[in-house]
């Protein structure tokens, strides 16, 4: 947050000053991702494509993660979500059609005179257990015209996103955060770019240490299908190639009817 408000505040007082050097333009539309940085144990990846001016950014981490339930248990914990969510300062859920496809409405403070911008988004969670790979998504996309403007904030115009978690074997499991994001008002895209390459990088490592939290341990959520010890005993071992528990045939997209079978 530091950061963003260092720089914001550098726009507003010494606007001259960005345009007499501006930075030069990307000349390259590339879907390859291009490695930015690698620190701490965290990549973070930058990619340019033809659908928006804005870049994406996404981080990767591994770590040792036997309750995957605690990954589940932080991103549910809306009044803790500013305290590692690079950006936000306040989060909240509006509504939801089930507990897999809710609505969420996120907002970040900037110093006077600038206004504080809100994002309404929806967010969908995925999970897939097939040979090739094994992960729970949650997915972002913006929903800017859900509810009316507030006219104490500017709308984000431009948000997606997404957390992935992903096991590797061992209890391993690799992280996920990617962003693209348009503050929109007068914060110009290339300055948007700027502040977003950490975001994944600062995001991932608060993240991290919010998982080993004891409030996040031994809990257990019926709409997702992981492993932990929180699991109820009655229910059989999470269905994973991996673990020795493969399902019947791969699953895919799958739906709350289809998690957590009961024998």
């Amino acid at each position: 947050m530091r950061r963003w408000l260092v720089l914001i505040m550098m726009l507003v007082v010494s606007p001259l000053s960005w345009a007499a050097s501006p930075p030069q333009p990307d000349t390259g539309l590339s879907a390859d991702w291009e490695l930015i940085s690698d620190r701490d144990g965290i990549k973070v990846y930058m990619r340019h494509t033809d659908t928006s001016r804005l870049k994406t950014f996404r981080g990767v981490t591994r770590m040792t993660l036997p309750d995957e339930n605690a990954l589940v248990a932080a991103l549910d914990d809306y009044e803790n979500v500013p305290r590692w969510l690079q950006f936000v300062d306040g989060a909240e859920e509006l509504g939801r059609d089930s507990p897999i496809r809710r609505y969420v409405r996120f907002t970040t403070e900037l110093p006077w005179p600038l206004t504080d911008r809100e994002a309404i988004v929806q967010t969908r969670v995925l999970q897939n257990v097939t040979p090739e790979a094994e992960y729970v998504e949650l997915e972002v996309r913006n929903r800017k015209d859900m509810i009316p403007e507030n006219s104490a904030y500017v709308r984000f115009p431009e948000i997606a996103g997404l957390f992935k978690i992903q096991r590797l074997g061992n209890w391993e499991v690799e992280l996920t955060y990617e962003l693209v994001m348009d503050p929109g008002g007068n914060v110009p895209v290339w300055l948007a770019n700027l502040l977003l390459r950490d975001a994944p990088f600062f995001t991932l490592q608060k993240l991290r240490r919010f998982l080993v939290f004891d409030e996040y341990q031994n809990r257990y959520f019926d709409w997702v299908e992981v492993f932990g010890p929180g699991r109820p005993k009655d229910l059989p071992p999470p269905r994973s190639y991996l673990y020795g528990n493969p399902p019947e045939s791969p699953l895919v997209n799958m739906t709350l009817e289809m998690m957590n079978p009961r024998p």
